[in-house]
C-alpha cells in the first residue's frame, strides 16, 4: 500500500512538472507568434481578398458620407471578375475583369470603359506587398472581436513617420477576409470606416452565373473609353523630375493624356508605399487652378505653379506629404 501511495505521488510530482514545462514552452511559442503574426494575418487578409470568391455588403463613411455598397468577387478559371453597386444615393455599378474597368451611372444613362487598374475604383483596401509595408508601418495585434456575426483579429498598422496614416483591421479568422477597416490621420482622428453587414464565400452554382457585362442599350451615353493596349495614355514628358520623395514613397507610373476640348495634356503620376497612394497632376496654369492646401475628410492636396504649369498632388495621406511631393518636382527645358 505504501509503495503504491508513493508511487502514484511520484507520478502525480512527473505529472505536474511535465504540465509546467509545457506552459512555459506555450508560453515561449505564443509570445514568439504574437511577434510575427500580425504581418502573417494582413498577408492572409490579402491573399483570401484576392483569391476567394465572395459576395456581401458594406458600408463606407467619409467625410460626412455614408454609403452602402455590396460587393460580389469571383476567382476562377476564367480569372478575377468583381461587381461593385451602391444601395443608397445615385444609382451606380462599377464593374471590372482582367482587362475592363467599367462604371455605370443607370438614372444619367452613362457609362464608362477604361483599363482595369487593380484597386482604382474600390473602397477596400488590399495590400500587395506586406512586407515592404514593415519598413515604414509597425504591425501589432490588438485582440478579438466581431463583426457581421463572424469572429475577428484586430490588428493595427501604425506609421513610424509623419508621412502616412495608420489603419486598423478586423479580419476574419477562419477565412482571412476582411470585415473592417479604420483609417486614422495623423492626430489619431477616424477619417474613414469600411464595415461589412454581410459577408460570405459564395458557392460554385453562383460563380457560374456572374458576369461583368453590364446591362445597357443603344441609349446609354460612352463618356470616354480605351482601345488597345495603352488605351489614350501617351509616354510621360521626362522633362518633369521627382527629386526627393517621403521615405517609402516610390513613382508607380507616369504618363500623359489629352485634355478634354483642348490640345494640351495633363500629365498625372501615382506614387505609393504601398498602402498610401498620391496622384500628381501636372498641366497648363489657370486662374482655376488651386494654390496652397486643401483638405476633404481624409484627402489632403497641395498646388503650386512651375513655370507656366500648375502641380497638384493629392491623396489620403497627411498635409506635409503632398506638400513635400510638390516642392520636389522640377522642370528642366
Amino acid at each position: 500500500m505504501f509503495r503504491n501511495k508513493g508511487f502514484n505521488a511520484v507520478n502525480q510530482y512527473r505529472s505536474f512538472l511535465l504540465f509546467i514545462s509545457l506552459s512555459m514552452m506555450l508560453m515561449v511559442s505564443g509570445a514568439v507568434q504574437a511577434e510575427l503574426s500580425a504581418m502573417d494575418w494582413v498577408q492572409k487578409m490579402s491573399r483570401s481578398m484576392q483569391e476567394l470568391s465572395y459576395k456581401g455588403r458594406f458600408v463606407f463613411s467619409h467625410g460626412n458620407q455614408l454609403e452602402s455598397m455590396s460587393i460580389l468577387h469571383v476567382n476562377d478559371s476564367m480569372g478575377k471578375r468583381e461587381r461593385l453597386v451602391s444601395l443608397n444615393g445615385e444609382a451606380r455599378e462599377i464593374l471590372r475583369d482582367n482587362k475592363n474597368f467599367t462604371c455605370v451611372w443607370p438614372s444619367s444613362r452613362q457609362v464608362v470603359v477604361d483599363q482595369s487598374n487593380s484597386n482604382n475604383f474600390s473602397p477596400i483596401w488590399i495590400p500587395e506587398d506586406v512586407t515592404r509595408l514593415g519598413k515604414y508601418y509597425k504591425f501589432t495585434i490588438e485582440g478579438d472581436d466581431r463583426v457581421a456575426d463572424h469572429p475577428a483579429v484586430m490588428v493595427s498598422i501604425s506609421p513610424k513617420d509623419e508621412y502616412r496614416y495608420g489603419m486598423k483591421l478586423w479580419i476574419q479568422k477562419n477565412n482571412g477576409l476582411l470585415l473592417q477597416s479604420v483609417l486614422y490621420d495623423e492626430r489619431g482622428l477616424a477619417r474613414e470606416q469600411i464595415m461589412f453587414t454581410d459577408l460570405s464565400l459564395m458557392h460554385y452554382d453562383d460563380q457560374k452565373s456572374f458576369s461583368v457585362i453590364p446591362n445597357i442599350d443603344s441609349g446609354y451615353a460612352l463618356i470616354r473609353s480605351h482601345s488597345g493596349e495603352g488605351g489614350n495614355q501617351l509616354e510621360a514628358d521626362a522633362r518633369w523630375q521627382l527629386q526627393m520623395m517621403p521615405g517609402g514613397f516610390f513613382l508607380e507610373t507616369s504618363f500623359r493624356k489629352k485634355m478634354m476640348d483642348s490640345a494640351n495634356f495633363t500629365q498625372q503620376m501615382i506614387l505609393t508605399d504601398g498602402m498610401a497612394s498620391v496622384s500628381v497632376f501636372i498641366e497648363p496654369f489657370s486662374e482655376s487652378s488651386l494654390m496652397g492646401e486643401s483638405s476633404m475628410g481624409a484627402v489632403n492636396a497641395y498646388g503650386t505653379q512651375v513655370d507656366k504649369f500648375s502641380v497638384l498632388a493629392i491623396g489620403e495621406v497627411p498635409p506635409v506629404t503632398v506638400k513635400q511631393i510638390v516642392e520636389s518636382i522640377s522642370f528642366s527645358q
